[in-house]
């Protein structure tokens, strides 16, 4: 009887290290599902780029590109949105101003500055492919960099006279390298 349970918790122990060893590729996969890998999808915001991913599809290739770079625009779009949101938040904050006094001239100035990074953008992933229907299937993404938004963002300051007053560089700086970071975690880079 000892020796028994003396084997049993020995194999259980075996078993555990060998399980405890296993990556979570090596799980397997939900009856009926089947993982699929999306090409461009690891093209996401990090600490040095604002991306955004889209899909298009369509029997025409051209207008499956177009459908895909405008998805990719408007994830991209709504990525800067956010981020300079929340460092105008933070930064108004830390100024000890009210955020209603700003809000108006800081949106005026985003939508700006997402109008401008749009047309300026780079496509850092396009992969086609096509579906057994004969469709087009167009993965892209696009991408816009950090330092080149920050830019847009200071001469907008400069341009208003009343945000003008309230601008310190190094204090936007940090909270929007700040963003930046907690932005990309959440992105899991």
């Amino acid at each position: 009887m000892k020796k028994s349970f003396i084997l049993i918790a020995v194999a259980a122990f075996a078993v555990g290290t060998v399980c405890s060893s296993c990556s979570p590729k090596s799980v397997v996969a939900v009856a009926g599902e089947k993982e699929v890998s999306v090409p461009c999808d690891d093209k996401r915001t990090d600490k040095d780029f604002f991306r955004g991913m889209g899909i298009g599809q369509s029997k025409d290739l051209n207008t499956a590109r177009d459908k895909a770079r405008m998805n990719a625009n408007a994830e991209l779009a709504g990525s800067i949105t956010t981020i300079i949101k929340q460092v105008q938040e933070r930064y108004v904050n830390d100024a000890g101003q009210k955020p209603s006094d700003y809000s108006e001239l800081f949106e005026g100035m985003t939508k700006q500055v997402v109008n401008q990074q749009i047309s300026n953008l780079s496509v850092a992933c396009n992969k086609t492919t096509t579906t057994t229907d004969g469709m087009y299937k167009v993965y892209m993404a696009v991408e816009a960099n950090k330092e080149e938004v920050f830019k847009a963002l200071e001469k907008g300051f400069e341009a208003e006279k009343k945000l003008e007053t309230l601008f310190n560089r190094e204090k936007f700086r940090q909270n929007f390298d700040a963003e930046m970071a907690d932005f990309a975690k959440k992105q899991g880079y």
